[in-house]
């Protein structure tokens, strides 16, 4: 039989790992779902000289006017693509602040903030999305009541309200830009960025679905 001492340690094991996972799966499931979303965006940009579908729209305050069906047809590239992001933001807000309950080695918290901070810098680079910008709109996704997510729907039903779309035209005019092929730097700094910071991830709490498995299911070149 495993002495107490041996029990111990592995129970305090297993702790850390659920607290872990925790914090860290949300993470690696939105920096996973983004990654797919900005490689299909960069494909699609290098084979096609056709308009991005995510130009469904002049400028950001157009989304105001727009019906429930364009959120599901035309726009459905462009809103849910901010959707994503948005939820991305929120999930590198979320392990910022609950850093102290991970458990992870000093290096590897310095390094889970480095490669945090990569990431948002791709998105902020050349006057893209601002950093204090970033984790409120990551915030604005969040439902505190509830303790939850807004649906995609529920995120779509808000850009429709001017007052509060307008919160989000940052990210929009993003998105915007990349298809109007202005922003390629931001799009290889952010893939590589939360490439690397997946793959740390996976490192820390196990083997899962990794991003390389996601694209060859989807057929995305990477």
């Amino acid at each position: 039989m495993p002495s107490r001492w041996s029990q111990q340690r592995e129970e305090a094991a297993a702790q850390r790992h659920a607290i872990n996972l925790q914090y860290l799966n949300p993470l690696r499931l939105w920096l996973e779902e983004t990654y797919v979303r900005l490689q299909l965006i960069e494909t699609e940009l290098a084979l096609s000289d056709r308009p991005s579908p995510l130009l469904s729209v002049p400028a950001p305050a157009a989304i105001s006017q727009q019906d429930a069906i364009w959120f599901n047809q035309a726009g459905a590239y462009l809103a849910s693509t901010c959707y994503i992001t948005a939820c991305l933001f929120w999930a590198l807000k979320q392990v910022r602040e609950h850093l102290p309950y991970l458990r992870l080695s000093r290096e590897g918290d310095t390094e889970l903030m480095t490669l945090m901070f990569q990431v948002s810098q791709a998105f902020l680079q050349d006057l893209g999305i601002f950093y204090v910008i970033q984790p409120s709109l990551g915030n604005d996704v969040y439902l505190a009541s509830q303790q939850r997510l807004m649906t995609y729907r529920e995120f779509c039903e808000r850009l429709q309200q001017p007052e509060e779309r307008v919160w989000s035209d940052r990210l929009i005019q993003f998105y915007l830009d990349i298809g109007q092929r202005r922003r390629p730097q931001n799009l290889a700094a952010a893939l590589q960025a939360i490439r690397t910071l997946s793959a740390f991830l996976d490192e820390q709490i196990g083997a899962g679905v990794s991003i390389r498995d996601r694209l060859n299911a989807e057929g995305i070149t990477s």
